[in-house]
C-alpha cells in the first residue's frame, strides 16, 4: 500500500470515529450536562488552583508554537467571522463528552468557513494523575500535532479522548501518547521528537495560569462565543445564532 493510500485509510478511520461519536451524541448529551454540573462542584476550588499555577513559576521552558495560536494561548483553527474559545483538559470526562456531542458541528462550521476556533488545552487536572502531569503531557503533545496541521490537531484530540484515562490514574505514558499519534493519526517523526522533548509543556502551563486568572475560567469544558461564556447545553444554538448575525 502506497503512502497516499495509507493516509487515506487513516483519514477514513478518523472520520469513522467522528461519525461513531456523532451517532451517540444525542444519548450522551443528557449525561454530559449532569457530568458538567458534577464537575463544577468537584472543581469548585479551581480559582484557588489558578492562583497556585500563577505562583508556582515556570516548570518548563516556554516555546511559542509554530502553529497559529491566539494571544490567549489557544490553538487557532479556521478563519471565520464567529470566534469560539474552548477550554479543555484531556483528562476531563465532561470535555470528552462535550467533544463527542459537538465534534460534528465544529468540523462542519470549520469546513464552511463560519468560525474561528481557539482550542485552549489546559492542565488543571495534573493533580489527578498521580504525579505524572498527564494533562500537561497530553496538552503539549496535542500542540505538537497542531504544528503539523489543523486537521492533525483535531484528529489527535479525538484520538486522545477515545483513549482517555480515568481521573486519579497515572494517565497514559509518553510512549502511549506517541503510539496514538503515529498509529491512529499518522503523525511523523518530527512530531514524535516534539513530544519526547516536551517542547510545549511550559506553554500549556502558562496558558493554564492565564485561563484560570485573567481568562476567568472556573471549570472545564468552558465555551465562549465571541468572547462571552455560553452554557454547554445551548452551545450549538448560540453558535448558530452568532453565525446568522455575522
Amino acid at each position: 500500500m502506497g503512502s497516499s493510500e495509507r493516509k487515506n485509510e487513516r483519514r477514513k478511520a478518523a472520520e469513522a470515529l467522528r461519525k461513531q461519536q456523532a451517532a451517540e451524541a444525542r444519548r450522551r448529551k443528557i449525561l454530559l450536562w449532569v457530568s458538567v454540573g458534577a464537575a463544577v462542584v468537584l472543581i469548585g476550588g479551581l480559582l484557588g488552583v489558578g492562583i497556585w499555577y500563577n505562583s508556582r513559576g515556570d516548570d518548563y521552558e516556554v516555546n511559542e508554537p509554530t502553529a497559529a495560536v491566539s494571544d490567549s494561548y489557544g490553538v487557532t483553527l479556521g478563519s471565520g467571522p464567529v470566534e469560539i474559545d474552548l477550554f479543555i483538559d484531556y483528562m476531563c470526562p465532561a470535555c470528552n463528552q462535550f467533544e463527542s456531542a459537538y465534534s460534528e458541528n465544529l468540523q462542519a462550521w470549520l469546513d464552511d468557513g463560519s468560525v474561528t476556533i481557539n482550542y485552549h488545552p489546559i492542565t488543571i487536572l495534573d493533580r489527578l494523575s498521580s504525579g505524572t502531569e498527564y494533562s500537561t503531557r497530553a496538552a503539549a503533545a496535542a500542540v505538537c500535532a497542531a504544528d503539523v496541521g489543523e486537521q492533525q490537531f483535531l484528529d489527535y484530540t479525538l484520538a486522545l479522548y477515545q483513549n482517555q484515562p480515568a481521573e486519579n490514574s497515572t494517565g497514559l505514558s509518553d510512549n502511549e501518547l506517541i503510539a496514538i499519534g503515529t498509529d491512529d493519526v499518522g503523525l511523523d517523526a518530527s512530531w514524535q521528537t516534539c513530544v519526547e522533548n516536551g517542547t510545549y509543556k511550559g506553554w500549556v502551563q502558562d496558558g493554564t495560569a492565564w485561563a484560570t486568572g485573567d481568562g476567568g475560567v472556573t471549570g472545564t469544558p468552558t465555551a465562549k462565543v465571541n468572547g462571552e461564556v455560553v452554557e454547554n447545553a445551548s452551545f450549538a444554538d448560540e453558535v448558530r445564532a452568532a453565525i446568522d448575525a455575522a
